[in-house]
């Protein structure tokens, strides 16, 4: 049985990234399928195990937004 929900330790162990360049990719948005559960279990941040395993399993497509500001008259 896998676990409903991932610690930060365990998604780096998955992702083979350190840790810094996690928190840096974090706050510029570039991790979209992270989604933290809240409340948190005090200090600890956990996140859904389901989107984790869909990205690392390649099932994540981010659909890129159009842009409107080229279809300008």
């Amino acid at each position: 049985m896998t676990p409903r929900c991932y610690t930060i330790a365990q998604i780096l162990e998955r992702l083979h990234m350190p840790r810094r360049t996690f928190f840096n990719l974090r706050k510029h948005g570039k991790l979209p399928w992270l989604e933290e559960i809240k409340p948190r279990a005090g200090r600890i941040v956990r996140y859904r195990a389901d989107l984790v395993d869909r990205y690392l399993a390649g099932e994540w497509h981010v659909v890129p937004l159009r842009a409107f500001a080229s279809h300008r008259r």
